[in-house]
């Protein structure tokens, strides 16, 4: 399982060295053209200055991490959301380190989970909140609810030791193979003289 997991990590890093080496060259194709249109007075045809239109000219500001996002939350939300981060911080940081289902899910709690919750609640419109309201539902009582999911999640993660459960069960298997017959039950009667 953890080979697979590096394998798409290593397959997904060279797919992004490629895309934005390609996205680099076809930038500076792009910059050339037009350097050499304007030294020679011309416009760019038709084609290149679509192309050219096409192309990013500035890197997307990279989303704000959630430490940015809480500091524009109600009160009561940024304390919860405060502690559910300090709570996801200290435990990768921590001195034992957590088994691999653990560390993941703190990993996209603090990348993923958080930061996407909080844009969802602070991306609302005054439509949108009405609409809820109008459903019986409080856009802040939302963001409570889905916190607390989260504080629970991480909560019952850390209280697990999932890898001492994985090694039991492994040697479990590993001792139904050594001893084990085909069905399953341990087999004595090959052990002569006991």
């Amino acid at each position: 399982m953890i080979a697979v997991l590096i394998l798409i990590v290593i397959f997904g890093g060279i797919a992004l060295i490629t895309y934005v080496d390609n996205t680099t060259k076809a930038q500076r194709r792009a910059w050339r053209l037009e350097d050499a249109a304007a030294k020679a007075g011309q416009a760019l045809p038709s084609a290149a200055a679509k192309a050219v239109a096409a192309l990013p000219h500035a890197a997307a500001p990279a989303p704000e991490g959630p430490e940015t996002l809480i500091l524009r939350l109600p009160d009561d939300a940024r304390a919860r959301a405060w502690a559910l981060l300090c709570t996801v911080a200290d435990a990768q940081q921590g001195k034992g380190n957590p088994d691999t289902r653990t560390a993941y899910l703190l990993r996209q709690t603090r990348e993923s989970y958080l930061p996407d919750t909080l844009r969802a609640y602070l991306g609302l419109t005054d439509g949108a909140r009405r609409a809820l309201e109008a459903q019986g539902q409080s856009p802040d009582t939302l963001l409570t609810e889905q916190i607390a999911l989260m504080e629970d999640g991480v909560r019952e993660a850390l209280r697990h030791d999932h890898a001492a459960a994985d090694r039991l069960l492994t040697q479990g298997r590993f001792l139904r193979e050594r001893f084990g017959t085909a069905e399953g039950g341990l087999s004595l009667s090959k052990v002569e003289g006991l």
